[in-house]
């Protein structure tokens, strides 16, 4: 037996955690990228390039592999996870970072876990919350305290506060979906079941941002395009089909706590690359979230 074959039936779940680490950091790097991409791309037209290219070039691949094309049933299901996720978790978010920052963002999304815990509870598929769990919930409201106290002026601004309400629709849209995804599982790979999410995502992107005219106001300069590019490679393609192979093979409320590396990495690249603010109302924001999301999750 070669020595490769051997260790991955030794260590069954090493292969379910490294796309866990691909998910985690590359999602992480993603916040940086709509935000320079979103400076002079619009941003549901550019979430709906990302998504269709990203879902044409992995439906291409697998059905020239010969992969046929899912039931009627599968492609209900992909669709409207497609809808949910990416459409309407990935196309909202892309349109409220026009207005909110890229680390303030991927703090507001390390709630996920949260959302995902509620949801099943109010689904019925959570049994009644653990006392810590509570306290996490606590501790969370505390955390988002410390990030917004120094930032109620800021509220002033109209799109500034249409902004964070995008980036927390589209956060719970994206843990709808992942719960969604994990309650109707499918037989097909995993990237080529994220190749159906994305072309109905995208599509429907594309109805809505000509509808609202950005059409009109496409002129990306060169570092929107590399911006694109890496969302459609690294974001796309190798994170979102990530994510779906997890979701098959580990808990979701355990998936769902990416969202902890992703708002390190995100602050820390905001901070260096996009001179974002890093005072210490952040960082004790950082501590909480994290640690609330933590108690939620191990006792959920």
């Amino acid at each position: 037996m070669p020595s490769n074959v051997y260790f991955l039936n030794k260590h069954p779940l090493f292969i379910p955690w490294l796309a866990f680490a691909a998910v985690s950091i590359f999602w992480g790097t993603t916040y940086l990228a709509i935000t320079i991409g979103v400076k002079t791309m619009p941003p549901l037209f550019m979430a709906a390039c990302r998504h269709t290219i990203a879902g044409s070039i992995l439906l291409s691949y697998f059905l020239f592999q010969g992969y046929k094309i899912p039931n009627w049933k599968a492609l209900k299901t992909f669709g409207l996870n497609g809808i949910l996720m990416l459409a309407g978790g990935n196309g909202i978010i892309s349109w409220g970072m026009q207005y909110v920052g890229s680390g303030l963002t991927a703090l507001i999304c390390a709630l996920t876990p949260v959302y995902i815990v509620v949801i099943n509870r109010v689904m019925g598929n959570q049994e009644k919350l653990h006392p810590y769990a509570v306290l996490g919930f606590v501790i969370c409201l505390i955390g988002q305290f410390f990030l917004f106290k120094d930032k109620i002026k800021l509220f002033e601004d109209p799109m500034f506060a249409w902004g964070i309400l995008a980036v927390v629709v589209s956060n719970f849209l994206w843990a709808l979906g992942t719960v969604y995804s994990k309650n109707h599982k499918t037989n097909e790979h995993p990237l080529f079941a994220s190749g159906w999410q994305m072309i109905p995502g995208g599509i429907l992107l594309f109805f809505v941002s000509f509808f609202r005219g950005e059409m009109h106001a496409i002129n990306p300069s060169s570092e929107a395009l590399w911006a694109l590019g890496y969302l459609i490679i690294f974001g796309s393609i190798v994170a979102y089909g990530s994510y779906m192979y997890v979701l098959k093979q580990l808990p979701a409320i355990i998936v769902s706590t990416y969202a902890y590396i992703n708002t390190i990495v995100a602050i820390i690249l905001g901070w260096f690359w996009l001179h974002e603010s890093l005072d210490t109302s952040t960082i004790i924001a950082v501590m909480f979230t994290i640690l609330g999301v933590f108690l939620v999750s191990k006792n959920s």
